[in-house]
């Protein structure tokens, strides 16, 4: 499954254009790519981003470089916050790049992804990652509750349940079989 007609920058917009206007935090969009990065494992270009475990989770600085590259060249925006986990990250309307065309599996688990973290704030979303790859809880700053992750995980469920956001068993199932 290698990608060779498709360099990191190119996944990176696709990750930010996939949050359709609401804007990724530097939590989301890290682990949006973390997410990316673990299960296109070997089918993503060679210098894809590498994550260090790191006070929050999977890190990997390179995303921000590459980040402010798409912002010099208008595809992006980039709003500083006061702090710089308030920093969002936003696509640009009409900036000269046509839909970067990603295989369909990888584009469709780029917009489940985004989707996936942008329901969490950052205190959920740390310990979610920490609930799916514990290993990054290695260096972390972060008190993580595995008890509280799941409880966290079970009530989301049910308020997604309640909003209509869920699928059914059928519907993952079927989702499964594709892949």
């Amino acid at each position: 499954m290698e990608m060779k007609c498709v360099d990191r920058q190119d996944v990176l917009f696709a990750i930010i254009e996939a949050a359709a206007g609401r804007g990724l935090k530097r939590v989301h969009l890290q682990k949006a790519v973390f997410l990316v990065a673990e299960e296109f494992k070997g089918g993503l270009p060679a210098n894809f981003y590498k994550f260090t475990k790191y006070h929050f989770g999977p890190y990997s600085q390179k995303i921000y470089r590459d980040a402010e590259v798409l912002n010099d060249s208008g595809c992006i925006s980039i709003r500083y916050g006061a702090d710089r986990r308030d920093d969002v990250f936003s696509i640009v309307e009409n900036c000269g790049i046509e839909n970067i065309a990603l295989p369909e599996r990888l584009s469709r688990f780029i917009t489940e992804s985004v989707d996936w973290v942008l329901s969490m704030d950052f205190r959920e979303l740390v310990q979610a990652i920490y609930y799916l790859y514990p290993e990054y809880q290695e260096n972390s700053r972060f008190v993580y509750d595995e008890e509280g992750a799941i409880i966290e995980s079970f009530a989301r469920g049910l308020k997604q349940a309640r909003e209509g956001k869920t699928h059914s068993t059928a519907d993952v199932i079927a989702q499964l079989q594709e892949s």
